[in-house]
């Protein structure tokens, strides 16, 4: 998703945290006249669009059957164009559509109170309604993502619902490059309308499921990616000795500087920069790329979406007590280190786990212990993410335009003085 030179830091929004329980309202510094600050649990809980699939299309339609209330709006934080862009978005929406709810995380509705210079329509007495609360209280109630910035705004975005599922996401872009910004800033009254009026047309990218087991526990630790989990040797000196395992069965040994799993989505961020394919999203694959491999034979592989991937940390065979420290991050951001016996399991959102050559499903049961299948088919429809589109070449163009596909060598000549 993100360019194949991009640097891959922790993503980071907010300069203060909030644990679930603690108001961030209480800490906000809201002294402006023209913004009032509401908690989001004043809302209604959030209402799921339908997606439409065309026999004729790569896209399908948003559809909203109960309207279009709250909107979760996210930004690049502290930064002056995203600050003044969300401001103008967020009065156009309170002018044009007064029945919309704008949702803010806590330091984004702190950032910009103070920017708000007039009240709504000119009449004191109707000041800009913001809502905010918890990230849980926030995720409950949004019914449409938006976000102003890059590919990270969007990642963050998403982050936010972890292992729920995520809603529509309207992206657009503000100067920064990005597989995933169709939507140019100014375009904003337009596609909105379209948006609010199930006119909109939308890409599915599926996401990966990632189960950390920590050795000696059953318990796992569930999280999704929609770029791609990267196991890296961190700053130990030793290269990670990884076994790897596809659905069950063993694959083999690799000793390199790790790992990276991605979606489709993801194989244009640090997969490709590691020699990995470019995937199109409407290729259900998941993408298995060594980091810098000992064995110049393990290449990488595009595996079907259905696979199991099990990767476990091992020692070498005559240094058995030698710690083998292993980095996990998901979408660039840091996750639990793995020791020997650790070990992740990586499945599409909707895949199935193989333990000793047995099937193990991973959605819920109900309460007699059985598979639900109308759950499973529920979840199957709505999992991954569904970015509102421009035209189904979005990618085709991205291709071209942001990595310079197939393009050729430019030659300067310097100048005799250098």
């Amino acid at each position: 998703m993100r360019l194949a030179f991009s640097l891959r830091f922790p993503i980071t929004t907010s300069l203060r945290r909030f644990s679930s329980q603690e108001s961030p309202l209480v800490n906000l510094r809201n002294t402006s006249k023209y913004v009032s600050i509401k908690p989001v649990t004043d809302l209604r809980t959030s209402s799921a669009a339908e997606f439409v699939a065309s026999p004729n299309s790569k896209l399908q339609s948003l559809i909203w059957h109960t309207p279009l209330q709250n909107v979760l709006i996210t930004k690049k934080p502290w930064t002056p164009t995203t600050r003044e862009a969300m401001v103008e978005f967020i009065t156009h929406i309170h002018d044009s559509y007064p029945e919309i709810n704008i949702i803010l995380q806590p330091d984004a509705a702190e950032e910009i109170a103070q920017d708000f210079t007039s009240p709504l329509n000119q009449d004191p007495s109707r000041p800009h309604v913001l809502y905010s609360g918890t990230t849980e209280e926030i995720v409950s109630r949004t019914d449409l993502l938006v976000t102003l910035g890059g590919d990270g705004t969007i990642l963050h975005g998403v982050s936010m619902f972890g292992n729920n599922q995520v809603p529509p996401v309207l992206a657009f872009s503000l100067g920064t490059l990005g597989f995933l910004l169709p939507f140019d800033f100014k375009e904003y009254k337009g596609v909105f309308e379209k948006v609010i009026r199930s006119r909109a047309k939308c890409l599915h990218r599926t996401r990966l499921q990632c189960h950390f087991i920590k050795n000696g526990t059953t318990k796992p630790i569930v999280t999704h990616a929609m770029n791609d989990i990267f196991l890296h040797r961190g700053n130990s000196p030793h290269l990670a000795n990884l076994d790897i395992f596809i659905d069950g069965e063993y694959l083999t040994r690799t000793i390199a500087d790790g790992v990276t799993l991605s979606t489709p989505t993801g194989s244009t961020a640090y997969s490709l920069s590691a020699g990995g394919s470019i995937v199109s999203p409407l290729v259900p694959a998941i993408l298995l790329t060594p980091i810098c491999p000992r064995s110049l034979s393990f290449r990488p592989l595009i595996l079907p979406h259905s696979s199991h991937i099990k990767i476990k940390v091992s020692s070498k065979m005559n240094q058995k007590n030698l710690s083998n420290v292993v980095n996990l991050s998901i979408d660039g951001v840091p996750q639990h280190d793995l020791q020997i016996g650790d070990e992740i399991h990586v499945i599409n959102e909707v895949g199935t786990i193989y333990v000793d050559g047995t099937q193990l499903p991973t959605l819920a049961k109900n309460s007699n212990g059985e598979e639900n299948q109308t759950l499973k088919k529920r979840e199957s429809k709505n999992s991954g993410i569904y970015c509102v589109a421009k035209s189904e070449n979005d990618w085709t163009r991205g291709i071209n335009e942001l990595l310079g596909f197939n393009s050729g060598f430019r030659f300067i000549r310097r100048s005799k003085d250098n």
